[in-house]
């Protein structure tokens, strides 16, 4: 009898499990439809692109912020990734190992179908972690600045915090650098986001 009841606990929890990570993949899912797009803040722009990239996940974008004040200029461009890891929807970002070959990426993202593993380099330990908020019609996501080192400007190593939010009709996101000791380099010193609007 005592067996019995512990298969039946077993077979509950396995159950749970399972659900909990098919909610993931269905959140997961809508997260990868809201995202690609167009998003506006004055003279910039950032854009979100679904690109072939097997090898990494079925949800990759190339993502591309411009300035659009005196000619298009490109201030940054990445590759970032999501998948569902441990029942939680986890992205991971990418750097080119060569930018240049990439720049028409943007308008031709057939061009991103020859990439290869080689042509990315991982920020290790800058994962973000997404959830859901119901109630508040959006999802939210954030790293844990104590594993992700990162460069900045300057070319200098410090600790890079991250938190994004994004619903069907904005983007939203925060980036502080951090020394070793905790003080902020770099940054709002507020927990404000700096909002996108989707444009198309």
């Amino acid at each position: 009898m005592v067996e019995r009841g512990l298969a039946l606990i077993m077979l509950a929890l396995l159950g749970a499990c399972s659900s909990t990570a098919d909610l993931r993949k269905a959140e997961l899912s809508e997260l990868a439809a809201w995202l690609p797009g167009t998003y506006v803040n004055g003279a910039r722009e950032l854009a979100f692109v679904p690109i072939y990239a097997p090898f990494i996940s079925d949800n990759v974008f190339f993502t591309e912020e411009s300035s659009t004040q005196g000619g298009r200029r490109v201030l940054s461009q990445r590759v970032i990734a999501f998948e569902v890891v441990d029942k939680q929807i986890v992205q991971a970002s990418y750097a080119f190992a060569e930018p240049g070959r990439w720049r028409a990426g943007l308008y031709n993202p057939d061009l991103f179908k020859g990439l290869m593993e080689q042509d990315l380099k991982v920020q290790a330990g800058c994962e973000m972690l997404w959830v859901k908020d119901v109630d508040a019609g959006k999802f939210a996501g954030a790293n844990d600045r104590k594993q992700c080192r990162a460069s900045r400007a300057s070319g200098a190593l410090a600790f890079l915090e991250v938190r994004a939010e994004l619903t069907p009709d904005d983007f939203a996101r925060a980036e502080r650098y951090y020394n070793a000791g905790g003080r902020l380099l770099s940054g709002s010193e507020d927990d404000e986001l700096e909002r996108w609007r989707k444009s198309e």
